[in-house]
């Protein structure tokens, strides 16, 4: 920890006897006091308000050596030397003001704020919540908490901690800006559109890509609403000069409108984006599980042209915006159970994002996707001793290779009954080969087509189709995010007989 040295009580007392021949309001408040370490630390605070940040330290830093136990005065330093970049001259002092008074709400901010500034969110959320643990009314702290949370990808929490600092402090823009951003992806798009207002008319301007979103916002309430042609009509005046393409929008609106459970809406506006072009597979697919159509697997044609599209995209849309960690979770299971494979499948593989996590498994790695798209973004990654363009079922029924590991992150989302492809894949596997899995999780007892595209599994249907195999192990967590909601799934493991 760095040290902070104060000077010599014999160099204060010089300094003070100076400034109370030259500053007559400085010795008014000595006599009035009786204390000198008082007066400094008010001088102080003129030199800081003044932004005399270095003399502001030095002044407190003398105050300091005649009252070596005042918190407040540690206090003031670490603000100051914070103020002044010196953020580990400032973590020093804040931790002897708390030493001295642990319990004070304001010192606690202090650290909270220094956290942040050295990118140590772990202090930082621990000081927050301490603050507000001793002065639930104090809006920067609320405020700071949920802009951390926001960072850390905790929504909901994050959400309800800006929606308390604005309750508190309604005049603060920044507070209405972020609030605005966290509605927005909980999808209350009334409100977003409410706080990006509130934060203009307290001259907070709004960069380009905010008043896109509030535009969609706008957009996507009135859509709510029931008057999606009205919404349609009137965005481009909404979004002005920062307008997006009407295709951009009413496939983003269809996604999210889906995803939040308003599906007349969204079937409306998969309509209308089929009727302008009928041969789309997609649309047409994303159509019919909205429309809860009954079938057994998303269609080929869906798959290879909706992935082909969307690769370049994935990574980041999939790890970033959705949170999602499958491999390396299900990585993580199998090395507790296996140290190495001889030949390893990864069955779905996409973009790779699975090389990495299996390599210090084993060598040899093949990998399989319906998607040309995928397959060139995985090459481009690394680590595959074969890239296969296959449908899953159809190569682990043809192929003449024998796995010790089939890997399946998010790729048995795209299937119904999953009864085809466990007898595949244990025909693919040698005896004792091990199949590790993920599905998201169906809340009751089979399978059901969700309007995301994606298939959900009841544990008691993946049960009924592993007769062929031994379960090691069953793990239910959150898969990603959907509409800025946790998806819960399974991670499932799986041994050949």
């Amino acid at each position: 920890m760095t040290i902070i040295q104060l000077p010599d009580v014999g160099v204060t007392m010089a300094l003070v006897s100076t400034l109370q021949a030259s500053l007559p309001d400085f010795g008014r408040i000595v006599d009035q006091h009786g204390h000198p370490a008082t007066a400094l630390r008010q001088l102080g605070l003129v030199h800081w308000e003044n932004g005399r940040f270095d003399t502001a330290a030095r002044t407190f830093a003398a105050a300091l050596s005649l009252a070596p136990e005042d918190p407040d005065l540690w206090r003031d330093l670490a603000s100051v030397y914070s103020a002044s970049d010196r953020d580990e001259l400032a973590l020093t002092a804040i931790r002897k003001s708390l030493e001295l008074d642990p319990l004070n709400a304001q010192s606690w901010q202090t650290l909270a704020s220094v956290g942040d500034r050295l990118d140590d969110t772990e202090m930082a959320e621990d000081a927050y919540r301490r603050t507000i643990a001793l002065n639930p009314e104090a809006p920067a702290a609320h405020l700071g908490l949920g802009l951390l949370l926001f960072r850390k990808k905790h929504y909901e929490e994050a959400l309800a901690a800006l929606r308390v600092s604005v309750a508190l402090d309604p005049v603060n823009g920044v507070a209405h800006y972020a609030l605005g951003h966290l509605s927005f992806i909980a999808n209350d798009f009334a409100g977003c559109a409410r706080a990006f207002d509130e934060a203009v008319r307290l001259a907070l301007p709004l960069d380009p890509l905010t008043r896109q979103k509030r535009a969609r916002a706008l957009t996507f309430q009135a859509m709510i609403e029931g008057r999606v042609h009205e919404a349609l009509q009137n965005y481009n005046v909404i979004a002005g000069e920062d307008r997006e393409d009407l295709d951009i929008i009413t496939r983003d609106a269809f996604s999210v409108l889906s995803a939040t459970g308003h599906l007349e809406v969204a079937a409306t506006i998969g309509r209308m984006r089929l009727a302008e072009k009928p041969h789309d597979p997609v649309r047409r697919y994303l159509l019919d599980a909205v429309l809860g159509q009954s079938m057994n697997a998303a269609p080929t044609d869906y798959i290879e042209t909706y992935f082909d599209q969307f690769a370049p995209q994935f990574d980041s849309k999939l790890t970033d915006t959705l949170q999602y960690n499958a491999p390396r979770q299900m990585a993580q299971r199998l090395a507790a159970h296996r140290a190495s494979f001889r030949h390893m499948l990864d069955l779905g593989c996409g973009t790779g994002l699975a090389a990495a996590e299996l390599q210090p498994l084993g060598s040899a790695l093949t990998g399989v996707d319906l998607s040309a798209g995928m397959l060139a973004e995985a090459d481009k990654r690394g680590g595959y001793t074969e890239l296969v363009k296959a449908e899953a079922v159809a190569y682990l029924a043809g192929t003449d290779n024998r796995f010790d590991l089939i890997f399946a992150a998010d790729s048995l989302i795209y299937f119904g009954d999953l009864g085809p492809l466990m007898r595949a894949a244990a025909g693919a596997l040698v005896p004792g080969g091990l199949f590790a899995l993920s599905v998201e999780l169906d809340s009751g007892d089979g399978v059901t087509l969700q309007p995301s595209g994606r298939f959900a599994h009841s544990l008691n249907h993946l049960k009924a189709t592993t007769s062929d195999f031994v379960i090691l192990e069953i793990i239910e967590s959150n898969i990603r995010l959907e509409a800025g909601r946790p998806v819960p799934g399974l991670y499932v493991l799986l041994e050949r007989r």
